[in-house]
């Protein structure tokens, strides 16, 4: 029985041992059948036909040597790429016979890279034969294309000749060199070689361009030199002619030299239209619209500066008679204020340097207007000198202005000081009345110093006022000086009072404390002495303020407040 199992085992084996061979054998030899029809396919693009039909096509010259290139390639093709793919194919069959499976894979693998080597080089070479073949058939049509554009320029020139001007002998000559490329496009096509004759033709696209758009602008050119800039040059010389017989002046250029260049610019211009060089032609035309427009500026500026000199002489001269009137103003003015004044500010010496400046410009002015009636100098000069005095007037008169004010400002700065003074003593009265409505029993000595300097500083104040000249700048410092003390004097017054007051009230205060606090007792006697013998109201405040708020705190605040209420109510 263990026999029969054993032997089921090994039948089994060998029949799947058997599929699998087949199974491998199968798949095998339909890989070999494709890569076989895929040769096929490959052989079977007509390289060879296109090679045939091309040899009896006569060819020469670069297309000659093209085509034997790719012969060269396709036979190489043919000699040993197929027989390659052949062996491989064989020696796969013959792996498989052997039931070499992993050799026939390997072999079937190299003859599947080789097939779509060999494919790809194969259509390669057909895509370049086939553009052979083509070339002749699409030069034939782009020449028949070039050529009708070729005779409609030949037509244009034929028929309008004369826009073309000195230039149409030019265009015939870049003609003709086109017809022998033509000719010589014929002659490679008829050698055959038609890829030469491809390059001829590029050529002439390239040229024929050229020539279409020279052809197109050549016309316009001419006719914006004719109606335009020569118009413009013949406009030119009639204005300057028109200018100068009117007596005009130009310094620092010449006119006629300037259009001279302009007409050799056109004739330059005209020279590279006549060589069909339209683009050195464009920027000499560029050139010339500049100085056309340059020479135009010139003449333009000096008949503006003409119709500005015309409107502004008069008045100008006016305008120098009424500055000249207004500074011997300013001297007599200066000469008068001078007798009652010291001048600090070298008034006298600015006024002066006016007179001087003025003559020495109204001088210029009556030359400028000879050499003008005279026809010996520009306008544009002249306007230029006009804007520069007029300006110059201009400042002195501001200038001559505020002179003037300063000097009117000495009287009135005279008139307030004088005022200040009643003011300055009208304060010190009531200063002096502050201290003696208190009773106090004396002042200070810095303050006594201060009021008798202050006293003192006023009277000397008064003192040089009534001076028969003054120096008004010494009496604004001596003034403002008076100010300030004052100003000071006032508040060490009402210092020493409010001290003097609040002493008083604290000590009122402080008298409820004085036989239960010994140091209320010996504060209250402090404060007096510095209160009656020293005058140190601040010391005796201080002297009282301190223990009274250390015996109750806050009574010193309390004070202060209820002396600072019944001050507002008698001075509200």
């Amino acid at each position: 029985m263990e026999f029969i199992y054993w032997l089921v085992a090994i039948i089994l084996l060998v029949l799947i041992g058997y599929g699998a061979i087949m199974y491998l054998t199968r798949q095998q030899a339909n890989r070999i059948k494709e890569i076989d029809e895929k040769k096929q396919k490959a052989m079977a693009i007509p390289v060879a036909d296109n090679l045939f039909t091309l040899k009896n096509m006569n060819l020469t010259g670069q297309t000659k040597r093209t085509y034997e290139s790719w012969q060269a390639t396709w036979q190489t093709i043919t000699r040993f790429q197929y027989p390659e793919i052949e062996a491989a194919l064989v020696s796969a069959e013959q792996y498989i016979q052997r039931m070499n499976f992993i050799k026939a894979k390997q072999a079937i693998s190299q003859a599947d890279q080789l097939i779509d080597e060999t494919k790809n080089s194969v259509e390669k070479v057909n895509k370049a034969l086939e553009k052979l073949l083509e070339s002749a058939q699409e030069n034939r049509k782009e020449l028949e294309e070039i050529q009708e554009r070729y005779n409609k320029i030949r037509k244009q020139l034929l028929a309008h000749s004369f826009t073309f001007g000195p230039a149409i002998e030019t265009l015939e000559k870049n003609l003709n060199y086109m017809e022998l490329d033509f000719t010589k496009f014929n002659s490679l096509t008829n050698e055959g070689d038609h890829m030469e004759a491809k390059e001829i033709l590029s050529r002439i696209e390239q040229d024929l361009l050229v020539m279409e758009e020279v052809v197109e602008k050549i016309p316009q050119l001419n006719e914006k030199i004719k109606t335009e800039y020569e118009e413009q040059v013949n406009d030119l010389k009639d204005g300057y002619q028109r200018l100068l017989d009117e007596k005009y002046i130009f310094e620092g250029v010449d006119v006629s030299v300037e259009i001279a260049a302009v007409e050799k610019e056109i004739q330059e211009a005209k020279d590279s239209i006549a060589l069909a060089d339209i683009n050195e032609a464009g920027k000499k035309m560029d050139k010339v619209e500049r100085d056309i427009e340059a020479v135009y500026a010139i003449m333009e500026k000096e008949m503006e500066a003409k119709e500005f000199v015309g409107r502004h002489t008069a008045n100008l001269q006016k305008k120098m008679d009424h500055v000249l009137q207004s500074n011997r103003y300013v001297l007599l003015e200066i000469d008068r204020v001078s007798q009652n004044y010291f001048l600090n500010k070298n008034e006298l010496g600015r006024a002066q340097e006016f007179e001087e400046q003025l003559l020495k410009e109204n001088e210029a002015l009556r030359y400028y207007d000879k050499m003008m009636k005279e026809h010996e100098i520009s306008y544009s000069v002249v306007r230029e000198y006009y804007e520069k005095i007029s300006q110059r007037l201009s400042e002195i008169d501001k200038e001559q202005s505020e002179l003037v004010s300063n000097l009117s400002d000495l009287r009135n700065r005279e008139k307030e000081i004088k005022d200040s003074i009643d003011l300055y003593e009208l304060d010190m009265r009531n200063m002096k009345r502050t201290i003696e409505k208190y009773h106090l029993p004396g002042l200070p000595k810095i303050y006594l110093d201060l009021f008798f300097s202050v006293t003192d500083r006023i009277e000397d104040l008064a003192s040089k006022l009534n001076r028969v000249k003054i120096d008004m700048d010494e009496i604004d410092a001596i003034s403002k000086m008076c100010e300030e003390d004052i100003e000071m004097l006032d508040n060490q017054t009402q210092t020493i009072v409010d001290n003097a007051m609040l002493t008083e009230y604290m000590i009122q205060y402080a008298n409820r404390f004085r036989h239960s606090h010994v140091e209320i007792e010996n504060a209250i006697n402090k404060a007096l002495v510095l209160f009656h013998r020293e005058y140190d109201y601040a010391g005796a405040l201080e002297a009282i303020k301190i223990p009274l708020n250390r015996i109750e705190a806050g009574a010193a605040r309390k004070v202060e407040e209820s002396y600072q209420e019944e001050k507002n109510r008698h001075y509200y």
